[in-house]
């Protein structure tokens, strides 16, 4: 199912669906873009989004918060009394989602519910949840979706895709759901033969943008490489700020603490970062990683080596957002390119 939905009649369609779901739209922040739960139209601003800057915080936020109630508990007379936060069910969309922001909840889904565990936290923020993609007409420099099997216009795990044609936007069903959302908008029109072949050639033209790099090598080189004195050379100038961590749509590192009251307490999940020190650091006081190198090694390795081996896929989506953001400078895509060369060396 194909519609076309004029960009004058944006707000319309968000303001049918807060009625019936719980909207998250970009926003402006200064001249940041937040995708952040709407109560009207009037607070989305698509005009920088559209340009081709992703939002500054990763959507990872919505699924995986920065802090997180896990359970509280009571001293009471008859014991301690444990209460768990109410089951966030609602029915949520999330509207103008990247397709390298996608697959990350899709990494993220064979990380925290693929498997033999199930983290019910993160399943039940991910059900009853339709996305609304936006595809990348004109990705910035910095993208490198492609290198690492992914694409501008990809519409893998979305239900419904936008694609920016001039003056309105090409809305494609992808999934059932999507399907389903789209014939309660009676109003949208159908596409022609003409608005499908404008979104193939934008398309193509995006992909044509990136240069591709080989980084599904990185994979065989990488086991060979963990001793190299290669490592030392990405941390020269890294100031361990972990900013490269903060902003990725598919670090899932967290740290659990309880924090006491007057007469219980809470047990918080928050953000961590592998590039801390304090990351690894054990009760006895050793640390397995004690400098800048083997944070470094570990960031890398995870992404591009121990990811592919259990989960069969790269642990990265190529969004840029840590070249973007690092102070510094550092920029992964040479790294990967070091490391290649080296492991092609020692072949």
């Amino acid at each position: 199912m194909a519609k076309i939905l004029p960009k004058n009649e944006v707000a319309k369609l968000l303001d049918e669906l807060i009625k019936d779901y719980t909207v998250i739209a970009p926003t402006r922040e200064k001249d940041f873009i937040l995708l952040k739960e709407i109560s009207s139209s009037s607070e989305v601003d698509l005009s920088l989004y559209n340009v081709r800057i992703n939002s500054k915080i990763p959507p990872k936020e919505i699924i995986l918060p920065q802090t997180e109630v896990l359970y509280s508990y009571v001293n009471t007379e008859s014991g301690i009394q444990l209460m768990t936060p109410p089951v966030d069910d609602r029915n949520k969309i999330i509207f103008g989602i990247r397709a390298c922001d996608v697959k990350s909840f899709l990494l993220m889904d064979k990380f925290f519910s693929g498997r033999e565990f199930d983290d019910k936290y993160f399943t039940q923020k991910r059900k009853n949840m339709i996305l609304i993609g936006m595809a990348c007409n004109d990705p910035l420099s910095t993208c490198f979706c492609s290198s690492v099997g992914g694409h501008p216009h990809a519409k893998d795990g979305l239900d419904i895709q936008l694609v920016d044609i001039d003056d309105k936007y090409l809305v494609e069903a992808v999934s059932d759901k999507g399907t389903k959302l789209l014939g309660k908008v009676s109003w949208l029109k159908d596409a022609g033969s003409g608005d499908l072949d404008k979104a193939k050639e934008l398309a193509k033209k995006a992909e044509d943008a990136m240069k591709k790099l080989p980084i599904d090598k990185i994979t065989i080189t990488t086991d060979d490489l963990f001793n190299d004195p290669v490592w030392v050379q990405f941390v020269d100038k890294c100031v361990g700020c972990s900013v490269c961590t903060f902003v990725c749509p598919t670090c899932h590192c967290f740290d659990v603490v309880d924090e006491p009251t007057a007469n219980g307490g809470k047990r918080i999940r928050i953000w961590d970062s592998c590039q801390l020190p304090l990351f690894t650091l054990h009760g006895s006081g050793h640390n397995p990683r004690p400098a800048g190198k083997e944070r470094m090694r570990q960031r890398i390795m995870h992404k591009f080596n121990y990811y592919p081996h259990t989960l069969n896929e790269i642990g990265c989506v190529g969004c840029g957002r840590c070249v973007i953001s690092c102070p510094v400078n550092q920029d992964i895509r040479e790294a990967l390119k070091k490391l290649m060369e080296v492991g092609g060396e020692k072949a």
